[in-house]
Order: structure tokens, then sequence, then C-alpha cells
């Protein structure tokens, strides 16, 4: 029985708790946040799980082999830090950090414990139809790819204006699916945004655009939208996904019939999926990646998306927001920023 403890109990670290819960093999065994009645609440709801007074009493516990952390991007380097010198694997809530330096503090900490997992939360990559996605451009089916367009909106209220990225704490989903698919280095990013609730209030609407090293350009767009009585999510988040190649094309929308593949290369053109209506919400993809972290503990799968590669989406969304605090001004990236990888295609 895998026993894991919880650090935050809001609403993304309760999906988290109930994900884990219904994994067979797996214990909520203890529940810590700062707001001590979010940690009271949540523990009523788990009867196995012991809440906590502090962060210190929940690492302290022996039989406590890993710890969701699902808390404000701020503090997850201080807490993954914390947990990793206590021998609890990880798993952290996307995005990595709140800025690029915070990020590399993750990989520091990740690097000084490699008997210790660290599982970084980007659930689209658990979304059955970005993994339809990411097999058909791996095996070639477009072609090579030459141009991604990725687009999702955001109900304003989920989410906070004064946080350092803005919308681009969103369109971190986006810019990882980005890049995974790419797996190239990018080499340039340019973003500019403003506000489409008044003339002159925060940024709530970014666009922006990535320049890969092998001539690829990735385009994104992020909004954060008062949907108001509109909501709930799945009716108007409504995130899309254009892939161009040189062998065809795909698109992906996931509130409709999601994945459509025209090949060029395969003399083809059909849906990837098998229903009729969008699949893929978000409690699915965190029940997917609960089993994926267990199946990580048990030896038996690789990280899907590692500290690393959460810390590349960081640092391209991070290159964004400083172009659009410049005004639109490209941002070079010229550090080696990862080197590709093709263990998740191959494990599938």
């Amino acid at each position: 029985m895998h026993e894991l403890g919880f650090i935050g109990a809001g609403a993304h670290g309760c999906h988290q708790m109930r994900a884990f819960a219904a994994q067979a093999d797996c214990s909520v065994r203890a529940i810590f946040d700062v707001d001590s009645q979010a940690a009271e609440a949540a523990g009523k709801r788990f009867e196995s799980a012991i809440v906590c007074s502090s962060m210190d009493v929940l690492l302290a516990l022996e039989e406590l082999e890993a710890v969701v952390i699902a808390t404000p991007a701020e503090t997850h380097a201080a807490i993954t830090e914390a947990c990793l010198k206590a021998g609890k694997h990880v798993l952290i809530e996307k995005p990595l950090a709140h800025d690029v330096q915070a990020g590399e503090a993750i990989l520091a900490s990740a690097a000084a414990h490699p008997e210790l997992k660290v599982l970084v939360g980007h659930a689209e990559r658990f979304n059955r139809s970005y993994i339809d996605c990411k097999k058909a451009v791996s095996d070639g089916a477009v072609g090579v790819p030459r141009f991604l367009s990725a687009s999702r909106l955001s109900p304003l209220h989920l989410n906070d204006l004064n946080w350092v990225l803005g919308p681009l704490d969103t369109a971190v989903h986006d810019i990882d699916i980005l890049l995974w698919l790419i797996e190239d280095q990018p080499i340039s990013v340019t973003a500019q945004g403003n506000s489409c609730r008044t003339l002159d209030g925060p940024c709530d609407t970014i666009a922006y655009q990535i320049e890969f090293s092998q001539g690829a350009l990735a385009q994104g767009f992020i909004s954060w939208v008062d949907f108001g009585p509109a909501y709930p999510m799945p009716d108007n988040a409504h995130p899309r996904l254009f892939v161009h190649g040189t062998g065809g094309s795909l698109q992906l929308d996931l509130w409709q019939r999601p994945v459509r593949l025209d090949s060029r290369q395969l003399g083809r053109n059909y849906f990837l999926d098998d229903v009729l209506i969008g699949y893929g919400d978000y409690p699915t993809q965190t029940a997917a990646q609960a089993a994926h972290f267990i199946d990580c503990l048990n030896g038996r799968a690789e990280l899907r998306c590692s500290p690393q590669e959460a810390y590349r989406a960081l640092f391209v969304a991070y290159a964004a927001h400083r172009s659009r605090l410049s005004g639109g001004k490209p941002v070079a990236i010229d550090a080696p920023l990862y080197k590709p990888s093709n263990s998740y295609g191959n494990s599938q």
C-alpha cells in the first residue's frame, strides 16, 4: 500500500486526493494546508487521513512514501526541497515554479536526490486526445511538423491576476504540449497582451510565437475570460491544437470530435478518436496521472513529465512574459534548453 501526503487542500489538491484515493493500492494518509479550515474539510472526506498542524509534522511521518504538492507556484521550490530532504517522492502541480530561478532550484533539489521520483503534473500529457496527437506526429503521419498553433480559454475566477506569469501560467499547458510535439530547440519567443475586460486593466489575454532552430514556428493564444453564469469550464475552455507538416495536418478540438488527421503521408484522412464527443476531462486526466505516478513508484514506468521537461515549458513561458513586458520584442533563447527525448513515445 502506497501512503501519500498532500500539501495543499484547495480545489486542485482535493482533485488529487480523490484521484489517488481511487487507486487500489494507495491511501490518502496525511494532509496539510496553511488554511487549517481547508485542511480539516479535506480530512473529513478521507477517513484514512491525518490532518497535520504543519508541513514538518507531515514530513516526519515515516510511513509516507510520497507527497503531492498542490500549492501556489511560488511555494514549490521550498516545499519540494523539504520533501526530498525528508526522503519522499514528489508530484508537483504545474507550473513547475513561478520563475526560472525557482525552477532551477527544483532541478538542483531533484538532482541531489536521484533515488527519488519527481513528477510534474502537466495533466494534458495524460489526455487521450493529446496522446493521440503525439503518437501521430511521432509516427510521421504529418511528415515534419512546420507550424503548430494552440489556444485555450480559462475562467477568470479560477485564476489570480497578480500571478507573476499572469495568463501564461495557464498557457504553460499548451507550451509544454508544443515543445513535446516539435522536439526541437526554441531559439526565440515573442508575445503581446492586453486586457479584454477593461481598456487599462491587468493583462488577461496573450498571443505568443515560438521560433525553433530547424525553422518550425509555433503560436499560441490564451485568455482569462469572465464566463459568469456560462461556466462550467468544459463548455468554455475549448482547447484547440493545429499541426501542419510536410506530409499532412492534424486538428484537435477537445469539445467536439477531438482529433482529425489529414495525412498525405498515409494517403487518408480520418478521426483518431473512438468517441463522438470530447474526452479527457480534468478528472479523467488526474486519475490517469495518479495511476502513472504509482506505476513510477513501483518501477513500472518512466516519468512522463520530468522536472527537466517542465522547466523547458516554464523557461519558454517566462521568455514570453519578458517579451510581453517589453512590448513584444523578441527574446532570444541561447541556452542549451534541452535534449529531445523519444522515451515517452516508445513507452506507449
